[in-house]
C-alpha cells in the first residue's frame, strides 16, 4: 500500500468522495482533512434461495426473510403502511417535483424490469449535456445553478457592510475575470514563480541562449538549480506532489496527534480551477502517456509491449499525440515570449530534447509507483500496513545502494518544507522526528533515490520544469488558454468550454468556500429548515439503531458499541453559525491578501496561505469541523471525525423541498443515510466513535461482516457497461455500494417512522396520483441517479470508488425487498432476481 492508496483509505488531501463523488471540487478546509472510504478517498458466488423468504443462511451468510418477519415468525421493528389515496398536492414544490418527474419517466417501461429506464428514461432529453462537459446528472446541474448565484453575489460591488473576507472573494473574481490584464501580463507571472521556485528560465535540455535584446538574458544565465530546494518550493507554493509525496494529517490511531507522512506523490492538481472531471480524465490521459511512450529506449520497441499495453495505446494514441502536441506549443509560445528572435531550429531540436528528457523521469516516477505497490501487497487490515520511522532511520534505509556522495536528503527535506513555519530551526525536532509511512513508500523512496542519483541533474531538472508549466500556464493568456482548450477537444471529446465567468466563479469558490458562502447563509434556513432535516437525520439514525438491534450476525457487545458510535456521530448540516458574524469569516482568512491585478499571484497566495497553516499547526489537534464549505452540492462523512456534513447546497431541489415528506425521504434522507452508512463500510467501521484506527469489533462479528461483503463486490463486479465493453470493480465500489444499500433501507423505515408519528400524508402528486407515497419514494430515489454519459467519462469512472449512477440504482434495489414487494416485482424479474440479497444493514 503506497502513501496515495493509503490517503485514499483512510485520509483525502481533497473532497473528491462525498456521495456523489467528483463533481466540483472544493480544496481542503484548513487544518481539515476530509475521511472518506475507500477513495472516500475508496466474493463468494451467491448461493440461490427460494422467493418465500424461508430464512435459510446462504453460504455467504445472507437470508431471505422479508423487513417485517423474520425466519422464526419474530416481528421486526416495522410494519408496512397501506398506500393512502386520498387529496391531491397542489402547492408549487409539488407542481415542480410532480413536472420534473413525469418528464424524466419513462412509464411504458416496466418497472420491476428497469427502474432506471422508469425513472430516467427521457432525463437526457429534458437535461442535454453541456459540450463544456463530459457527463451530466442532478449534481452537476445543480452545483452549475449554485455558481450561477455565486458569480452574480462576486460580481457585485464591494461593500462596507460585507466582511473584508467577503471582498477578498469578490477581489480574486475581479482579478480572474480581467482577461485583457492577463494577456497584457502573459507570461511574467509564471516566469517569476519558476525563478522563485529556483529552476532555470532556460533548462538546459534546451541549448539555447538568449539573445541580448530579452530581458530574461540576465535570468537564464544565472539561476542555480538544486532539485531537492526545488521540489519543496514547488511543495510549499503550489502543495504539488513532485518526486517525493509529503503530507500532514492526524494519525490513525490517535487522531489528536498529527503526523507527518513521506511516500509516493499524489496525482491531483494543486489547483482547484485545475481539478474538475476534466482535468482529472486529462491527468489519467497524461500518465498513460508517459507510460506508453516510447521514448529513445532499447528496450520499449513495439515488439516487446505485451498485448493489453498494445490495446491500452491505441485507445490512448489520440490522447497522447494531443498531449505531445500541446506540450510542444506550449513551450514554443514560451520560448517566443523570452526572446522573438531564437532561432526556430535550434528550438526544435531543443524541446524535442527537453519534453524526452522530462517524460522519461515522468515515466520512471510512475513505474516505480507501481513495482512498489506490485511488490507489497497491502494487508487486509490497513493498520497492519502502516510503518512509524525516524527521519534517520529511513535515511539509512535509502542509503542502501547509492554511493556516499549523496546529501542526508531526508533531514534536508524536512529542514527545508518547514522554513518560513515557526518550528523552523528545530533542530532536535527535526532529527528525532518520527514520520509515518509504509513499505511500499519505503521501497518506492529507497528506489527513487537510487534513481535520481543516477541520472543526470539536467533530466531531473527538465521534468520539474514541465511539470511546473504545466501547472501554471492554464493561468496566463489566452492563446495559452486556447491550446489548452484544443487539447482537452482532441484528448476528451469537449466541444465547448465553460465561460470565463463560471469558470472563475467555481474557482473562487474552491479557494475561499467560506467567504463565497456567506451569500447562501440564509438566517430563515436556521428557523425553518435545518429542524425538519436534523429530524430527518434523527429518524434515519432511529432506523439504523433499530436495523442493528435486528441483526442476527452481530453479538451483543458490538451491537451496543455500533449504537454509541451512531449516537456520538457529529452532523454539520447547512452553514456554520459563525458564517453571518463578519469578524470570524474575516479571522478565518487573516493572513491570505489578494490584488485585483495579479490573478496567478492571488492564487499561489491562497495555495501557500493554507499549506503554511497546515505547518504551522501539525502540532496540534486538529479541529473537528465542516469538511467542505456550505456552497457544495454534494456531502460527506469523516472518519477521523465521526462526522457528516451536509452543506446548505444539497438542500434543495431536487434534493430537498420536494413537496412530500415521501420524496424528501427518497431523497436527501437517502443521502443521510448514506454518509452515516459510511461509519459502518469497510474503511468506517475501522474507526471507533472517536474516530480511532481500533479493532472494536469482535473476531466474530468482523468475520461475519466480512463475509457480507463479499455479496457486494461478486453482485457489483458483475454489473457491465455497455458502452466501453466494461465491468465495475466490486472491490474498489465496496465502500459506496454499502453506503448506498444501507443509506436507502435506512432512509425507507425512517420514513415509516415519520408516518407513524406524525401521520400519513394525505396528498398525492398531480399527474402521478396513482403511485402510493412509498412508490414515490423509491421513484424520488431512482430520479436522484439519472445522468448522461460520454464514452470516456464510462472510461474514466471505472477508476472511481463511485459506480456510474445506473448501475448504483439497479444494485440498491435489485437488493431491496422493499422495493420488490412496493412495486409488486415478480421473482426472478430484473429488479428483483432470483439470486441472494446482497445486505448488511
Amino acid at each position: 500500500m503506497t502513501m496515495e492508496d493509503r490517503n485514499r483509505i483512510w485520509t483525502t488531501g481533497n473532497i473528491n468522495h462525498g456521495f456523489f463523488g467528483d463533481n466540483l471540487q472544493q480544496q481542503p478546509l484548513p487544518l481539515q482533512r476530509l475521511q472518506t472510504p475507500g477513495n472516500l478517498s475508496l466474493l463468494s458466488a451467491p448461493i440461490r434461495a427460494n422467493g418465500s423468504g424461508n430464512g435459510n443462511a446462504t453460504a455467504n451468510g445472507h437470508g431471505q426473510n422479508s423487513a417485517t418477519e423474520s425466519a422464526n415468525g419474530k416481528q421486526l421493528p416495522y410494519e408496512p403502511i397501506p398506500p393512502n389515496l386520498i387529496g391531491i398536492q397542489s402547492n408549487k414544490e409539488c407542481i415542480r417535483t410532480a413536472a420534473s418527474l413525469i418528464y424524466a419517466m419513462d412509464e411504458q417501461t416496466d418497472p420491476c424490469e428497469d427502474f432506471y429506464q422508469f425513472t430516467c428514461g427521457r432525463w437526457a432529453n429534458e437535461h442535454p449535456r453541456p459540450d463544456s462537459v463530459t457527463s451530466n446528472d442532478w449534481f452537476r446541474e445543480r452545483q452549475a445553478h449554485i455558481m450561477r448565484v455565486v458569480r452574480e453575489f462576486l460580481r457585485s460591488n464591494i461593500t462596507k457592510s460585507e466582511p473584508e473576507a467577503v471582498g477578498k472573494a469578490k477581489t480574486m473574481y475581479r482579478a480572474c475575470m480581467d482577461t485583457k490584464l492577463l494577456d497584457k501580463r502573459d507570461l511574467e507571472p509564471l516566469i517569476n514563480y519558476l525563478l522563485r521556485f529556483g529552476l532555470p528560465v532556460l533548462p538546459s535540455a534546451l541549448n539555447l541562449t538568449l539573445g541580448t535584446g530579452s530581458k530574461y538574458a540576465t535570468e537564464a544565465a544565472n539561476v542555480k538549480y538544486n532539485w531537492l530546494q526545488t521540489i519543496v518550493s514547488i511543495k510549499q507554493h503550489l502543495t504539488m506532489d513532485l518526486i517525493i509525496g509529503f503530507d500532514v494529517f492526524p494519525d490513525p490511531f490517535n487522531r489528536t496527534i498529527n503526523r507527518i507522512a513521506l511516500g509516493t506523490p499524489e496525482t491531483d492538481s494543486a489547483f482547484p480551477f485545475n481539478n474538475d472531471d476534466s482535468h482529472k480524465m486529462l491527468r489519467k490521459i497524461h500518465r498513460k502517456t508517459i507510460f506508453m511512450q516510447n521514448s529513445d529506449d532499447e528496450d520499449d520497441s513495439e515488439e516487446d509491449r505485451e498485448s493489453e499495453e498494445e490495446e491500452a495505446a491505441k485507445q490512448t494514441s489520440t490522447g497522447m499525440t494531443a498531449y505531445l502536441h500541446y506540450v510542444r506549443k506550449v513551450i514554443e509560445k514560451y520560448l517566443l515570449y523570452l526572446d522573438p528572435n531564437v532561432n526556430q531550429e535550434e528550438a526544435t531540436l531543443g524541446i524535442t530534447e527537453l519534453v524526452k528528457q522530462g517524460v522519461r523521469v515522468a515515466r520512471k516516477v510512475h513505474e516505480l509507483k507501481e513495482e512498489a505497490e506490485n511488490m507489497t501487497k497491502p494487508s487486509k487490515n490497513p493498520a497492519d500496513d502502516i510503518v512509524y520511522i525516524t527521519l534517520q532511520d529511513l535515511q539509512n534505509q535509502t542509503d542502501k545502494n547509492i554511493a556516499p556522495k549523496t546529501l542526508p536528503i531526508w533531514v534536508s527535506y524536512m529542514e527545508l518544507i518547514l522554513k518560513g513555519t515557526r518550528h523552523a530551526g528545530n533542530i532536535q525536532m527535526t532529527q528525532n522526528l518520527t514520520i509515518i509511512t509504509s513499505q511500499a513508500d519505503i521501497t518506492y523512496l529507497q528506489n527513487i533515490v537510487e534513481y535520481l542519483d543516477d541520472i543526470p541533474a539536467s533530466h531531473i531538472e527538465s521534468y520539474l520544469f514541465l511539470s511546473t508549466i504545466e501547472e501554471l500556464v492554464l493561468h496566463t493568456s489566452s492563446s495559452m488558454r486556447l491550446l489548452h482548450s484544443e487539447y482537452m477537444r482532441v484528448a476528451i471529446g469537449t466541444e465547448g468550454s465553460t465561460p470565463r465567468s463560471l469558470y472563475c466563479a467555481n474557482g473562487v469558490n474552491s479557494l475561499l468556500g467560506m467567504a463565497v458562502s456567506y451569500v447562501l447563509a440564509d438566517a430563515d434556513f436556521t428557523k425553518e429548515k435545518l429542524p425538519k432535516v436534523e429530524r430527518m437525520l434523527s429518524d434515519i439514525r432511529r432506523s439504523f439503531d433499530r436495523l442493528v438491534k435486528s441483526t442476527s450476525w452481530m453479538d451483543a457487545a458490538t451491537k451496543r458499541k455500533t449504537i454509541q458510535k451512531s449516537a456520538e456521530m457529529k452532523s454539520f448540516i447547512g452553514f456554520p453559525p459563525w458564517l453571518r458574524n463578519g469578524s470570524v469569516l474575516n479571522a478565518y482568512y487573516e493572513g491570505a491578501e489578494v490584488n485585483a491585478s495579479t490573478h496567478l499571484e492571488n492564487l499561489m497566495v491562497f495555495v501557500h496561505w493554507q499549506m503554511m497553516n497546515k505547518l504551522n499547526e501539525m502540532d496540534k489537534p486538529e479541529p473537528i469541523g465542516w469538511a467542505t464549505s456550505p456552497s457544495n452540492v454534494n456531502a460527506f462523512h469523516t472518519f477521523q471525525s465521526n462526522a457528516i456534513t451536509v452543506p446548505i447546497a444539497i438542500l434543495q431541489y431536487p434534493f430537498y423541498d420536494l413537496g412530500l415528506e415521501a420524496l424528501n425521504y427518497g431523497s436527501i434522507g437517502t443521502i443521510l443515510g448514506h454518509e452515516l452508512t459510511h461509519g459502518f463500510d469497510d474503511s468506517g467501521r475501522r474507526f471507533d466513535r472517536a474516530g480511532n484506527m481500533v479493532e472494536w469489533w469482535s473476531n466474530r462479528t468482523i468475520d461475519e461482516y466480512v463475509n457480507r461483503t463479499e455479496c457486494f463486490v461478486e453482485q457489483y463486479s458483475r454489473y457491465h457497461l455497455a458502452d466501453i465493453d466494461e465491468y465495475i470493480d466490486g472491490e474498489l465500489t465496496l465502500g459506496e455500494n454499502i453506503a448506498d444499500n444501507g443509506g436507502m433501507r435506512e432512509a425507507f423505515y425512517a420514513y415509516r417512522l415519520y408516518v407513524k408519528e406524525v401521520g400519513r400524508e394525505r396528498s398525492k402528486l398531480p399527474g402521478l396520483e396513482h403511485y402510493s407515497h412509498e412508490q414515490l419514494f423509491f421513484i424520488s430515489f431512482g430520479n436522484l441517479w439519472c445522468e448522461t454519459y460520454t464514452p470516456a467519462a464510462s472510461r474514466y469512472a471505472l477508476s472511481d470508488s463511485h459506480c456510474p449512477g445506473q448501475m448504483r440504482l439497479r444494485g440498491v434495489l435489485s437488493n431491496s425487498e422493499e422495493f420488490a414487494r412496493t412495486f409488486k416485482c415478480a421473482r426472478g424479474t430484473p429488479m428483483n432476481p432470483d439470486q441472494p440479497k446482497c445486505r448488511i444493514w
